[in-house]
């Protein structure tokens, strides 16, 4: 009977034992957990602050280059219509100068089409001088299997072999005498 009490005594104190690890294995798990969830927010937070300082920056600067952008058009405005002014030259004839000024902005726009159409010229080239490179790879790659072929390089064997097929040098056949006086 005691030896039945102590098994009783024992399973239990197994099971509390089993029940007690587990509970400190869990208190460990989520004690990591939270500190990875811990780990985990501080790097979002950092990355968040980073890219907010990020946007802000580029804010600022995009701000600065647009205020930048306004005075040099103002410039160049200014530039303009001096000018088409020609220093003071056409002060007395305001229809002089503005005629002046809209030639200038005509030659410029004229300037503006010319060189977009020779960037669209030189990127046909370009794109025609890359489909050419490409053809003539190709090319040589079907020709470097052709000669490697077998029956091609036996065929050209034979014609070499044989010399009544290949055609006299041009200098020969005109100062030697025909094959036939041998």
């Amino acid at each position: 009977m005691e030896i039945v009490i102590f098994c009783f005594v024992g399973a239990a104190l197994l099971l509390i034992g089993y029940r007690f690890g587990r509970w400190i294995g869990d208190l460990g798990a989520v004690k990591q957990v939270n500190n990875r969830d811990k780990e985990h927010f501080t790097a979002q937070k950092g990355f968040k602050q980073l890219y907010e300082q990020e946007v802000a920056q580029l804010k600022d600067e995009n701000q600065k280059l647009t205020a930048q952008i306004e005075t040099l058009n103002a410039r160049t405005e200014d530039y303009r219509k001096k000018a088409a002014g020609l220093g003071g030259l056409f002060s007395s004839g305001g229809k002089r100068a503005d005629a002046m000024y809209a030639l200038l902005l005509e030659n410029e726009a004229l300037e503006e089409a010319l060189y977009a159409q020779n960037e669209k010229l030189k990127q046909e080239r370009t794109d025609s001088l890359k489909e050419q490179l490409r053809a003539t790879g190709y090319r040589r790659v079907l020709m470097s299997q052709l000669l490697n072929d077998d029956r091609i390089k036996s065929y050209v064997a034979e014609v070499l072999a044989d010399d009544k097929r290949l055609p006299a040098p041009p200098d020969a056949a005109s100062s030697s005498p025909p094959e036939s006086a041998h």
